[in-house]
């Protein structure tokens, strides 16, 4: 039986369609990369110029985390719902109206709003970046479509630390608030694009049924990445129409038996094993990023020291990029497991030989975070059929968050006993990351998305 993962791959292929997408998408991120690096430098120079507490300080950043969590269950319900498109142009036209908003606040409880609106943000965009790519791209190249995001982040992250050299003083003063001014302009120019440019996925418009547009969008792609396309046929068509209602059928069928959902007895098992790894890579990557201005700033580097860290990841997570598909070298589960060993070895280290490798530790941490969590949000989409796709990768994504929100207010007093020792915990955490990698029982590198095209093809 024809699948739409066989017509993406035979007839409409990848090309304009595919890249426009991605760098749409990508921008998003890209300024996603500038927020979370914002918000870590932004609680230093706060606590510094208006006299926070270290409870205020770790208030500030559970706000941002705690509207993160309210954005992954947004993008994990509502965008199936509204559409992708849709859902991607509204939170990128809030993202505007926060940016410009944070740069005019006078007040602590204003920031406190502000950081918990803009969580709400990232946390839509973020996981509804990597849904959107993997829905429109081939399986052969699924996943160095998805991992170009990854790219754009850190770009994004480093061009953030490029501006605070023109901008601030150092980690604790300077304008902060001319700096978030300058960074409305990308964000602008995304939503603007997004509202030009970005088309629904074609497979949105098959899972609801609405085959015609589904049709006219298949014809509007192939146009743009081929001008000497070949149109579906009739037979075509109907083998994509009964495809679709297979499908339904056994969603039908699953939701008859009470089986349906994250939780339910065919996802179960990844569905814990992805909550749980979420959960450690989040306590992980968030640690580096509220301590990193703090370490920093106590052995006084200056801004080069960050930007030489953003460089030399951004250039590492290029190399992943180019073995993330390779099923024999890369592949996902085996990115996940190189990136947790990574982990272990490297904590441990900064714990017993502290500032002398410094910035050597917090390079080696920030390549394996981030292989981890790209490749993390990857499997999380591969990992669900459509209709559970958004759901799932947003439950999975707030799930990682909820638990990291109250890690502030362990972080700081650990800080305050041995700048260090948040590493000796992170290092025993990253055992558990290596058992969890191993044993994750599915791994789709170059294989088609949709869960039910497997079972058809067995049946």
């Amino acid at each position: 039986m024809i699948s739409f993962d066989q017509i993406l791959e035979e007839k409409i292929g990848s090309g304009i369609y595919q890249l426009r997408t991605v760098s749409i998408i990508g921008l998003i991120e890209f300024c996603d990369g500038v927020e979370y690096v914002f918000m870590s430098i932004l609680m230093a120079i706060l606590q510094k110029e208006w006299q926070l507490s270290q409870t205020q300080v770790a208030t500030l950043g559970s706000s941002f985390l705690g509207g993160v969590v309210i954005g992954n269950c947004i993008c994990a319900y509502i965008t199936d719902k509204i559409g992708r498109k849709t859902s991607f142009s509204i939170f990128a036209g809030l993202s505007v109206i926060l940016v410009y908003y944070t740069s005019f606040a006078e007040s602590y409880n204003e920031i406190i709003i502000l950081r918990l609106l803009f969580g709400i943000v990232f946390g839509t965009t973020s996981p509804l970046g990597y849904v959107f790519i993997t829905e429109v791209a081939v399986a052969k190249y699924r996943g160095r479509f998805a991992f170009s995001l990854t790219l754009m982040y850190v770009a994004g992250k480093a061009y953030l630390v490029l501006l605070c050299f023109f901008f601030l003083d150092d980690y604790t003063s300077g304008n902060w608030r001319g700096l978030i001014r300058f960074n409305g302009i990308p964000v602008l120019l995304c939503f603007i694009l997004s509202l030009i440019y970005l088309k629904e996925t074609i497979r949105y418009y098959l899972n609801k049924g609405q085959y015609t547009v589904a049709f006219e969008e298949i014809e509007d792609v192939q146009k743009q990445n081929n001008s000497q396309y070949e149109p579906l046929n009739e037979s075509e068509k109907d083998g994509l129409i009964a495809w679709q209602l297979r499908q339904n059928n056994l969603m039908i069928k699953e939701n008859q038996n009470e089986e349906s959902g994250v939780l339910s007895k065919q996802h179960l098992r990844i569905t814990l094993q992805l909550w749980t790894l979420l959960i450690l890579a989040n306590f992980q990557n968030l640690s580096i990023y509220l301590l990193m201005p703090f370490l920093f700033a106590q052995e006084n580097s200056g801004f080069e020291h960050m930007l030489y860290l953003f460089l030399i990841e951004f250039v590492f997570a290029f190399v992943i990029y180019l073995f993330i598909d390779d099923p024999k070298y890369g592949g996902r589960v085996n990115i996940i497991i190189y990136a947790s060993i990574l982990l272990v070895i490297t904590n441990l280290l900064l714990y017993i030989y502290q500032a002398s490798i410094l910035f050597f530790g917090m390079l080696l941490i920030k390549i394996a975070t981030r292989g981890m969590f790209s490749t993390l949000f990857i499997i999380c989409c591969e990992s669900y059929p459509l209709h559970l796709r958004s759901r799932g990768s947003g439950l999975a994504m707030a799930v990682g968050k909820v638990v990291s929100i109250p890690s502030p207010y362990v972080l700081f007093p650990l800080f305050a006993i041995d700048p260090y020792l948040p590493f000796l915990i992170l290092s025993v955490l990253g055992t558990f990351m290596i058992a969890l990698s191993i044993t994750y029982p599915s791994d789709r590198t170059q294989k088609h998305l949709e869960v039910y095209s497997d079972v058809q093809k067995e049946e």
